[in-house]
């Protein structure tokens, strides 16, 4: 199973939000409607860099606990 397929669900979700927001909030679509996909691409730029913080935090996270030894006091 290809990557996509698994986290299908999620970016159409994903999707589904960030069109209705900019359709919702943003002024001038026909006008910009050359232009909007560089900031539709810095959006999904900052979610992948939040997302991948929170992936490595935890997995950092997970590591430091296995490793930590144990002390009886």
């Amino acid at each position: 199973m290809l990557k996509k397929d698994i986290y299908h669900d999620i970016i159409s979700q994903v999707s589904d939000k960030i069109a209705k927001k900019i359709m919702d909030e943003e002024e001038c679509l026909p006008q910009r409607a050359t232009t909007i996909d560089k900031d539709i691409k810095d959006l999904v730029q900052e979610v992948g860099l939040k997302t991948t913080q929170k992936v490595l935090e935890n997995t950092r996270d997970k590591i430091v606990l296995k490793k930590k030894p144990l002390t009886m006091e």
